[in-house]
C-alpha cells in the first residue's frame, strides 16, 4: 500500500479534494442535519460551532497525512462543497482500508453524487494506492447506502454486526460487507 493521501481527484461533475479551511463550518452544518447523519459515525457534533471548532482544526490537521484517505466532495458546476468521504487504514492490516463513509447535503442527495464520489475514490484506492480489500457496513434499515455499496462492486458477508451511530437511540443491524481489488478490478473491467 502506498501511503499517497487524499490528493485532489476528479470526474465529470465533482472534484474530491482534501478537506481545507473553509469547508469544515459547511461539513459541520451538514452533520447537524440529523436526517442526513443519520447513520454516519461522527461522534460528538456540538450545537454551536465555537465549540465544535478545535475539533474541526484537529480533523484539519490530519486530512492531509499521507495515510488519511479523506475529501471534501465539490461540485465542479457550482464550486461549492456539498459534503465529505472517508476511509480508514485498517487496524489489524495495513493493505485494507475499513469505514467507507459519505456524507451529502441533502439538497444534493438523489442526483447519483454518491456513486460518482464513491468510484473515484475507489479507483483511486484501488489503482493507484494500492489497497487489498475495503470492509465497511451500513445500517439495514440505510438501504440507500448498502444498494450503493452493492452497485459499486461490494459483496455482503454473511455476518451482521450492531452499531451504534451518533444520533440514533439504539444500536442497529448492519449488513458487513468487502471489497477485494482483484473483484473490484474485474467488476468494473480494469
Amino acid at each position: 500500500m502506498k501511503f499517497l493521501g487524499s490528493k485532489v481527484l476528479e470526474s465529470e461533475h465533482l472534484v474530491l479534494r482534501p478537506t481545507i479551511q473553509s469547508d469544515l463550518k459547511v461539513i459541520w452544518l451538514i452533520l447537524r442535519d440529523k436526517e442526513v447523519a443519520k447513520y454516519y459515525l461522527v461522534g460528538k457534533i456540538h450545537d454551536k460551532w465555537e465549540d465544535e471548532l478545535p475539533w474541526q482544526y484537529k480533523k484539519l490537521q490530519h486530512a492531509k497525512d499521507a495515510d488519511v484517505f479523506q475529501w471534501s466532495i465539490v461540485l465542479k458546476s457550482e464550486n461549492k462543497c456539498i459534503g465529505q468521504i472517508s476511509s480508514q487504514k485498517s487496524l489489524n492490516n495495513s493493505l485494507s482500508v475499513r469505514d467507507v463513509g459519505w456524507i451529502i447535503d441533502k439538497d444534493y442527495q438523489h442526483q447519483g453524487i454518491g456513486f460518482e464520489a464513491a468510484k473515484l475514490m475507489l479507483d483511486y484506492m484501488f489503482l493507484e494506492v494500492g489497497i487489498d480489500k475495503i470492509e465497511t457496513c451500513a445500517a439495514i434499515i440505510n438501504s440507500a447506502s448498502w444498494r450503493l455499496m452493492e452497485k459499486l462492486g461490494f459483496k455482503r458477508i454473511p455476518k451482521l454486526k450492531k452499531i451504534k451511530y451518533t444520533y440514533l437511540e439504539d444500536e442497529v443491524e448492519c449488513f458487513c460487507y468487502e471489497l477485494l481489488r482483484d473483484e473490484y478490478l474485474k467488476f468494473w473491467k480494469y
